[in-house]
């Protein structure tokens, strides 16, 4: 079974500032859809935008996760573009998983990675359900959290404030000079 993290501080107080304020000015939100990229509010109500590269934040990333995901026989590699996610009063994002072996689109996604880049709101806690119980996640600015793809989770609504963050997603490459141990 695979490890879900939290990593407190993973970015300090001005550089969630500074990656907000880049967010907010250089990037057009628009309705989140879901896995099949139809807009559905009876499973998500929350905007989003994507953005390839965030300089410091793409390498940080990339390194923590090759520090706390080690699978033999594979290396942590391939970032997708970061999702800029806005949640404002009342937005939630149902019980879903991030990955999928029906949709090709979802299919490579071995852990999700989810940075907490504010605190001025209510409630709109990340929730991850393993095994049948319901593990919040500690809420804290700039906080780093980290799953299997494969976890139902999900984004309690939130009852006052904004609530921003950003997602990401990292696939697995194999590496042909270890034997794998995957499962």
């Amino acid at each position: 079974m695979y490890q879900h993290f939290t990593i407190p501080n993973f970015l300090s107080n001005q550089e969630c500032n500074s990656l907000l304020i880049k967010c907010k000015e250089e990037l057009v939100l628009k309705n989140a859809s879901v896995g099949s990229g139809k807009v559905d509010f009876k499973s998500r109500k929350s905007s989003v935008a994507f953005i390839d590269d965030l300089g410091f934040l793409n390498n940080r990333l990339q390194n923590k996760l090759i520090e706390l995901v080690k699978i033999k026989g594979f290396w942590v590699s391939g970032l997708q573009s970061f999702q800029f996610t806005k949640y404002n009063l009342g937005e939630y994002y149902n019980w879903h998983r991030d990955s999928s072996i029906d949709s090709p689109a979802f299919s490579d996604r071995f852990y999700s990675t989810v940075i907490q880049l504010n605190d001025e709101y209510t409630d709109g806690e990340l929730q991850l359900n393993i095994n049948n119980n319901e593990i919040t996640l500690e809420s804290g600015l700039g906080n780093l959290y980290m799953f299997p793809s494969y976890t139902m989770h999900r984004v309690k609504p939130i009852t006052s404030g904004i609530r921003y963050s950003l997602v990401n997603w990292v696939k697995l490459v194999e590496n042909k000079n270890e034997k794998k141990t995957l499962f």
